[in-house]
C-alpha cells in the first residue's frame, strides 16, 4: 500500500531463521589424553643389593676381612690383665667382637642381620652373617657331638703343668660363692661375642666377595692368630678347629653351632683347670 514502508526482507527470510542460518565456526575437535598414572616404586620388589657389582661385593668382603685382623690386633695389643681385670675384658670383648662389628654390618655395609629370601646369590646365603637360629636343636646337637670329641683331648691338655698355670693366672681368683657361677656366665657371653665375630661377622662376610672356601680359610687364618701368645698345643690347634667350625657353620648357615661347642668347651676347660 502507498505510504506504508514494508517491514519485510527484501529476500523473503524471517531475520531470525537467517541468524540461524549463518555459518557458524567449528573448533577442530581436539583428544584430551589423561596423564598416564605413575606406578609406585615398589621396595619390596627391589634392593640396593641387586644392583651391586662383583666389584662391590669384593670391597665389602676386604672390608670385613681387614676390619676383622685389626680389632684382633686391637684386642691382642689392648692393656688389659685378664686375671686381674676380668670384667674389662669381657666388655672389650663385647665391644670388639660384637658392637663393633654388628655396627658395621648395619651403617657401613646397610645390611640387616636378618634372613631375606628375595635377596639374590641365594647359592651363598651370605647376608645373613650367620644370625640363624631356627635349627638350634639341630645344632645344639651338633655342638655336643663336637664337644664329645674334644672332651678327652680337653682333660689331656688340661693335665699340662704349664697350660694349667697359665690358665690359672688368666681365669679370675674364685673368691666367693658365686665366682664359678659368674665365671661361667660371663664365659658363654664371651663366646657368644667370640663366636659370631669370626663364624658369622668374618665368614659371611667375606663369603660375598670371594666365596665360601675362601672364606673359611681367611677366616680361620684370623682365628688362629686371635690365639697367639696362648699355649702352644692350643694356638697350632686353633687353625684347624677354625676350618672344622668354619665348615659347619657354612653348611649351616649359622654361627650357633660354633658358639654352643665353643661354650660347652670353655666351661670344661675352666672347671678342668681350676679345680
Amino acid at each position: 500500500m502507498p505510504g506504508i514502508l514494508c517491514q519485510t526482507n527484501p529476500a523473503g527470510h524471517n531475520p531470525e531463521l537467517m541468524t540461524d542460518l549463518q555459518p557458524t565456526s567449528i573448533e577442530p575437535s581436539t583428544t584430551v589424553t589423561p596423564p598416564e598414572a605413575e606406578v609406585p616404586f615398589d621396595h619390596a620388589a627391589h634392593s640396593w643389593e641387586q644392583d651391586e657389582s662383583p666389584a662391590t661385593l669384593f670391597l665389602r668382603a676386604l672390608s670385613t676381612l681387614l676390619a676383622g685382623g685389626f680389632l684382633v690386633w686391637a684386642q691382642h695389643r689392648a692393656p688389659i690383665n685378664p686375671g686381674m681385670e676380668w670384667n674389662r675384658w669381657i666388655w672389650l670383648s663385647v665391644t670388639a667382637n660384637f658392637l663393633l662389628p654388628l655396627g658395621m654390618v648395619w651403617m657401613f655395609f646397610g645390611q640387616g642381620l636378618s634372613h631375606l629370601d628375595w635377596l639374590p646369590h641365594q647359592k651363598y646365603n651370605a647376608w645373613s652373617y650367620g644370625w640363624n637360629f631356627r635349627e638350634w636343636r639341630r645344632h645344639l646337637k651338633i655342638a655336643l657331638i663336637l664337644f664329645a670329641v674334644m672332651l678327652p683331648v680337653l682333660w689331656f691338655a688340661s693335665r699340662n703343668p704349664e697350660t694349667r698355670a697359665y690358665y690359672q693366672s688368666y681365669f679370675p681368683a674364685l673368691d666367693g660363692p658365686l665366682a664359678l657361677p659368674l665365671l661361667l656366665l660371663s664365659l658363654v657371653i664371651y663366646m657368644f661375642c667370640w663366636e659370631w665375630f669370626h663364624r658369622g661377622f668374618l665368614l659371611f662376610g667375606i663369603a660375598q666377595g670371594v666365596g665360601p672356601i675362601v672364606a673359611i680359610i681367611l677366616q680361620a687364618v684370623v682365628f688362629g692368630a686371635a690365639h697367639y701368645g696362648k699355649p702352644g698345643l692350643e694356638f697350632y690347634s686353633a687353625f684347624a678347629g677354625g676350618l672344622i667350625l668354619g665348615g659347619v657353620c657354612w653348611r649351616e648357615k649359622s654361627f650357633v653351632p660354633a658358639f654352643l661347642t665353643h661354650a660347652f668347651i670353655h666351661i670344661a676347660w675352666a672347671i678342668l683347670v681350676l679345680f
